[in-house]
């Protein structure tokens, strides 16, 4: 009997082995996430249903909304080169992908390593059931024999689906609605309010009248994600002498201002460094110690965030101050840093 068992425990030990000459070439399976966008997108869905229903491809979820199509997919490594493919023909952009391969050898060593225990240890309970008289005993040992034959056909349901999955791709698919197309933008809002820098650099500034330089201090209010703002604060001029009695020192601020990002930069879906443009229009009033002055203003802009995740947003911006009165003299190149966080 144990001659038996010490033979059988060296079977299993050596199996690993023998398995693994016959595995560990082919035991491939990847995992593979695309996260595309179209500005057709209700165009788009039905073609990619239409896609996976002729090529007969498993779908294991689909979830849809107003927003965004998601697949959960397996397919051969064929069958998905093939939709990388079908991509630029379904009028697809890819923000992201990432391909992520797993080798299943050491899985399958483990399970069947694991599934011929089980086995043994059945064979040595069906022994002692059939020795045993005590109906206590017997009653126990059933018990158990039936919790080993239970986990061994778990066992050996998984040792088929990791056989099964060799050489497949599973796909999470995602296909997601452009949101820079007006008229299929849902907008989404959020509450960040957040202070804004600024320094304004006037291009002609007229003796007595404007400064060089301004300096900007504004609270900037996010409530779209978008991104939809609005700024509220004050500029106060820089080295301007104190006898000055004309120059215009001080201004009030008032705008509101949207951003876009472009679908060839990612359309914002990365933490740092997406890159975007837009425009503000705003109302300021200069005020000096004897004169004053009052205007409405646009400023075309480009900026890049410098860091954004669900709670804050970082960024840096470069405009052209452009007002509609006094335009020659207080005119100039405008840039901020802002930094919002979200409540």
């Amino acid at each position: 009997m144990y001659s038996k068992r010490f033979l059988i425990n060296v079977l299993v030990a050596l199996l690993p082995l023998a398995l693994n000459a016959k595995t560990s070439r082919d035991s491939v399976y990847m995992e593979a996430t695309l996260n595309t966008y179209s500005i057709n997108f209700d165009k788009v869905v039905p073609v990619v249903e239409q896609y996976i229903n002729e090529n007969s491809l498993l779908i294991n979820s689909k979830t849809q909304n107003y927003e965004q199509v998601y697949y959960n997919v397996v397919m051969t490594d064929a069958q998905y080169n093939a939709i990388k493919q079908q991509l630029e023909g379904w009028k697809c952009a890819v923000l992201n992908s990432t391909e992520t391969t797993k080798n299943l050898s050491r899985e399958i060593e483990n399970q069947s390593v694991s599934i011929e225990r089980l086995k043994s240890d059945i064979r040595d309970l069906e022994a002692k059931i059939a020795k045993v008289k005590n109906d206590s005993i017997a009653e126990e040992l059933e018990s158990e024999l039936y919790e080993k034959r239970e986990s061994l056909r778990k066992k050996n349901r998984n040792l088929s689906e990791g056989y099964a999955s060799i050489g497949t791709v599973n796909l999470n698919f995602y296909l997601m609605r452009d949101e820079t197309s007006p008229r299929q933008t849902k907008v989404r809002f959020v509450n960040m309010p957040g202070f804004e820098y600024s320094f304004l650099m006037v291009g002609n500034p007229k003796p007595g009248f404007s400064a060089k330089y301004y300096n900007g201090y504004n609270l900037k209010y996010l409530f779209t994600r978008g991104k939809t703002f609005v700024t509220l604060g004050v500029f106060k001029a820089k080295d301007v002498a104190a006898t000055d009695s004309t120059t215009l020192t001080d201004a009030f601020n008032i705008s509101f201002g949207q951003d876009f990002y472009s679908r060839h930069f990612g359309r914002g879906s990365r933490k740092c460094f997406n890159m975007y443009s837009g425009y503000n229009v705003g109302f300021m009033a200069f005020r000096g110690e004897n004169s004053s002055a009052k205007t409405i203003y646009v400023s075309p802009t480009v900026g890049v965030e410098l860091f954004k995740n669900r709670y804050v947003l970082w960024d840096l911006r470069g405009s052209y101050y452009l007002p509609f009165k006094y335009n020659y003299d207080l005119r100039g190149w405008q840039f901020s840093t802002s930094f919002n966080v979200a409540f």
